[in-house]
């Protein structure tokens, strides 16, 4: 795989894999799974989001602060595209030195294209300095 990009772009090409220890420590897996739900019409939003909350009280003692699900488009045939938002814990997005990851995807659905987006904020650690305090001026 290196090969085939670094001969396609012409550079030095670095694949690094990612271990993800739980599904609900990162956006882009529940984005994903919550935009294949949507599409397959197995759940609601409304039941999607709730399953997850149940299972974000084990990933909070690693780590996680917080977690925010907004859906947006026509749900269930509306007639009228609304945005749908949940949120637990703390997710704070105007702060620069919290550790927020990010993901957004598309549904196609035969109502429309719907948007699922995902903020997950992690909880400060003791050891590392934040992220505004590494820069010099």
């Amino acid at each position: 795989m290196r090969s085939l990009l670094s001969n396609r772009t012409n550079t030095n090409t670095l694949i690094e894999s990612v271990k993800i220890k739980s599904v609900y420590q990162s956006a882009s897996p529940i984005a994903q799974d919550i935009s294949f739900q949507l599409r397959k019409k197995t759940r609601s939003f409304h039941s999607i989001f709730s399953r997850i909350v149940k299972d974000i009280p084990l990933v909070m003692k690693k780590g996680v602060e917080g977690i925010r699900i907004c859906c947006s488009g026509r749900s269930e045939g509306a007639e009228i595209a609304r945005t749908e938002c949940g949120k637990y814990g703390k997710t704070s997005c105007n702060v620069f030195n919290q550790k927020i990851d990010y993901a957004s995807a598309e549904v196609s659905t035969r109502y429309g294209i719907s948007g699922v987006k995902v903020w997950i904020s992690y909880s400060k650690r003791k050891k590392g300095r934040a992220i505004s305090e590494t820069y010099e001026i």
